[in-house]
């Protein structure tokens, strides 16, 4: 390949990947069904000034009140069916990929809290009556297509991020009632070129890092103001 058609072609794919990020940049995933985690999905109501596809607070209570975050373990035994094109993927322990998932999520939900502010939260080990418990569960984590990727992404990039899904609801420590609930769904984030499209589960590793990111800036959100939904595409390369 001489070098002047190597940059026609360097510069072809660019074009191409750019035009399609620009197109599926407002695509955003479908809303996830019912998993069944959630104590009351009835009362739940798209958000449109908030980061998850559906939210719930009970009129009562003051989020921004509680100083102690309790994360508890993350449930992996409400996963949705997945339908045909989901399953097709040629991966291995497919549960244990999901719980080590669990366990990821669980962390950066903690570090998170701890990091929004230093001198407002304190993540506890044990939930006491002045704690806040947070209750996740990855509902959906549909694998990135390798397969796909490694023939589209010489071409146009990868062509398939996977998607994933949870569901949370927040507790008070004192009363145990669930004061809050809420889910989201999210495409993993395009990229032109990204080594996430060759992992199988590096896309929702990314995906459950940004809904830790996103919590406490729900809980800490003043009244009026808009939070931004997860971006679909980066400019990250891994």
């Amino acid at each position: 390949m001489d070098n002047s058609f190597q940059k026609f072609f360097v510069v072809a794919k660019g074009l191409l990947c750019a035009s399609a990020m620009v197109m599926l940049a407002g695509c955003r995933a479908a809303p996830a069904p019912d998993a069944g985690f959630l104590s009351q999905p009835e009362l739940l109501a798209k958000s449109e000034d908030l980061p998850f596809d559906d939210f719930w607070v009970h009129p009562d209570a003051n989020l921004a009140s509680y100083t102690k975050v309790y994360v508890a373990p993350v449930d992996t035994q409400h996963l949705l069916k997945q339908s045909w094109w989901d399953k097709v993927n040629i991966t291995f322990d497919e549960q244990g990929s999901v719980d080590k998932l669990a366990g990821i999520f669980q962390k950066d939900m903690g570090n998170s809290f701890k990091e929004y502010d230093t001198k407002k939260y304190t993540v506890v080990d044990q939930p006491d009556d002045e704690t806040l418990i947070v209750e996740l569960a990855l509902v959906e984590v549909v694998p990135t297509k390798i397969w796909l990727n490694t023939v589209t992404e010489v071409f146009v990039g990868g062509l398939d991020q996977g998607t994933t899904a949870f569901e949370g609801r927040l507790r008070d420590g004192k009363t145990k009632a669930v004061i809050s609930e809420f889910k989201d769904r999210e495409f993993g984030q395009m990229s032109i070129a990204s080594v996430a499209d060759l992992e199988w589960y590096a896309h929702s590793r990314h995906t459950l890092g940004g809904w830790a990111d996103d919590l406490p800036e729900v809980l800490n959100r003043k009244p009026g103001e808009k939070l931004s939904k997860m971006s679909t595409v980066t400019l990250r390369p891994w």
